[in-house]
């Protein structure tokens, strides 16, 4: 039974809403929490009397300042999400409500204060408004504060700063929440347009091609009369460059949905065997000084993975090798890996070779190890790229050894059943 998985390989990048704020994400989370642990701090160092015992604010105090110095070695990626905040926000304004309650010199109009505050913070889109409100609920309330007859403890002076830091630390989380939820709509726009483009491209390249290539095969074929020999060269070279351009359409296309989150992985269970005998009959040496040599054991095990995802590794690295092998051999084996839990496609060939440095170079976007090579041999240096990124989402990996004019080794390993759902 097919399992269909949806692939999303845009996730949201912090880098984004770093640019938006002007610093990086993860310093202007920290720097926006130190006020906030700072005025917890002081409330905690001035508890009611007797409310709570010393040490238990001592240890709170040294808890809370660790929580905030913890995130210095957070790695920034998990500040890109808002999923990462909410237990933040939520533990901070636990902190802070138990804070006062500690301290105990402030009256019920104060947390009324308090809270509406953090209502309007969480609900003023407009940041120029939310500005407003930090620096008028202060003022405000330091009106009834001084007008008030009672006497004053120390601490009731904390009051005004709070209610600001109060203000402008929800109003921070606030926005960014709103700011990456703009940013999903913006991406889903765009990957929807990325996916018009790629159905207009798909057509509109593919069409012609395939009427190019149709009529020049039926006039190799002879279809409409005799062609001469060098007008059926002519043709196989129409033929060819067909091929070509075909594939480089193709590329250029996996790689558009790659990047537009547009793959979809269904799983089927297969002879390897029969799979491969499948792929050999589509493949002839590009030229006749090359020999293509394949060893497809009749015992390999039926294997449960994406078909087409795994015919399109094979097939760039199997045109790779014949592509980048002048003269000699190009061999193509299988085997079941020691494991048993998986199976191994070697791809070898008598080629150019690859530099150790370069090895890993290879499989980023148009990239060549040498861009004359690329000239000669044509190419745009997108196809060992998507081998990469399809080898991964069928949880195989990919194993390279190569030396320069000594030829290269590809070796794919797959998981006899791969979990793609």
């Amino acid at each position: 039974m097919a399992t269909a998985r949806h692939i999303n390989l845009l996730p949201f990048s912090s880098s984004i809403v770093a640019q938006r704020f002007g610093f990086p994400l993860k310093l202007s989370v920290i720097l926006i929490r130190w006020p906030v642990v700072i005025i917890c701090t002081y409330l905690l160092l001035y508890p009611s009397i007797d409310l709570i015992p010393l040490w238990f604010s001592y240890g709170a105090i040294l808890l809370y300042i660790a929580s905030n110095v913890v995130l210095y070695f957070f790695p920034e990626e998990r500040f890109a999400s808002w999923s990462f905040y909410y237990p933040l926000v939520i533990a901070d304004t636990i902190v802070l409500t138990l804070s006062l309650v500690a301290n105990g010199y402030s009256e019920k109009e104060f947390y009324l204060t308090f809270f509406v505050v953090i209502l309007g913070s969480c609900i003023i889109e407009n940041a120029k408004v939310r500005t407003i409100v930090s620096v008028a609920a202060p003022l405000f309330y330091s009106v009834s504060l001084f007008t008030s007859t009672s006497d004053l403890h120390p601490s009731v002076f904390l009051r005004l700063p709070f209610l600001f830091v109060v203000s402008l630390f929800y109003g921070y989380f606030t926005q960014f929440i709103r700011m990456e939820r703009a940013f999903v709509q913006e991406e889903e726009i765009r990957s929807r347009g990325r996916k018009e483009i790629l159905n207009i491209v798909s057509h509109e390249f593919r069409t012609p091609l395939n009427v190019i290539a149709g009529y020049a095969q039926a006039l190799r074929d002879k279809t409409w009369g005799e062609v001469n020999a060098e007008q059926c060269a002519m043709l196989e070279k129409i033929l060819l460059e067909s091929d070509n351009l075909t594939g480089i359409v193709n590329e250029v296309l996996d790689v558009t949905r790659i990047e537009a989150g547009e793959l979809t992985l269904r799983r089927e269970d297969f002879s390897l065997s029969d799979y491969l005998k499948e792929i050999e009959k589509k493949f002839a040496p590009l030229q006749e000084s090359v020999a293509l040599h394949w060893a497809i054991p009749e015992g390999l095990p039926k294997i449960s993975t994406d078909r087409a995802t795994l015919t399109v590794i094979l097939q760039h690295l199997i045109n790779n090798a014949l592509k980048f092998t002048m003269k000699g051999d190009v061999w193509v084996t299988a085997r079941t890996a020691s494991s048993k839990q998986s199976v191994e496609i070697e791809v070898k060939d008598t080629g150019i070779g690859i530099p150790r440095e370069a090895r890993d170079l290879i499989f980023e976007k148009f990239q060549q190890v040498d861009p004359s090579s690329t000239r000669i041999h044509g190419g745009m240096g997108l196809g060992l790229y998507i081998v990469k990124v399809f080898t991964d989402l069928l949880q195989g990996t990919l194993k390279v050894e190569s030396e320069p004019t000594q030829g290269s080794t590809f070796t794919l390993s797959i998981p006899i059943n791969s979990r793609l759902a």
